[in-house]
């Protein structure tokens, strides 16, 4: 019984107190009934009295047992929780990068299509700027220069 660790030393002395109660209830209830025949006042409380040690003995080890095997079922349960929590954990980590990097993907898509449609608004509102001017515009168009390490002049491929 000491070495119940006390995480569940409260579990161990409610059924210890329990069974140990229940078994001098049963012990004063044998000896006044079955064993009062005959015998004086001061024998039966003697029997009662000589059977204390052997209940509270027997209640501490079945208590033990018990408190024992709830401590090994506990484990059991919890590493099965715990596996069980870090497998969702792992799923979720999982999913989440998943959606990160669609999300990002995504993200940098809007975003590149976003300036290429600003080059594109301020390419086309300077040659409409020096058209109204009445200037030749001989800017390129945008990304016409370079573009994926080709060099393209007018859309043709230069050698």
């Amino acid at each position: 019984m000491w070495s119940v660790s006390k995480r569940f030393a409260k579990v161990y002395f409610a059924l210890f107190s329990a069974i140990g109660t229940l078994g001098i209830a049963w012990t004063i209830w044998y000896e006044t009934v079955h064993n009062s025949a005959g015998k004086s006042w001061y024998d039966v409380v003697d029997g009662i009295i000589q059977k204390f040690p052997p209940v509270i003995l027997g209640a501490a080890f079945i208590s033990f047992v018990i408190t024992e095997a709830l401590v090994v079922l506990y484990s059991i349960y919890r590493d099965r929780m715990e596996k069980k929590a870090e497998k969702i954990f792992a799923e979720g980590v999982a999913e989440g990068e998943a959606k990160g990097r669609a999300q990002g993907v995504a993200e940098g898509i809007a975003q590149g299509v976003a300036e290429g449609i600003a080059l594109l608004e301020d390419y086309y509102r300077r040659k409409a700027d020096a058209d109204a001017r009445g200037e030749p515009f001989d800017e390129p168009y945008p990304g016409a220069n370079n573009k994926n390490g080709v060099d393209n002049k007018n859309g043709a491929d230069a050698d």
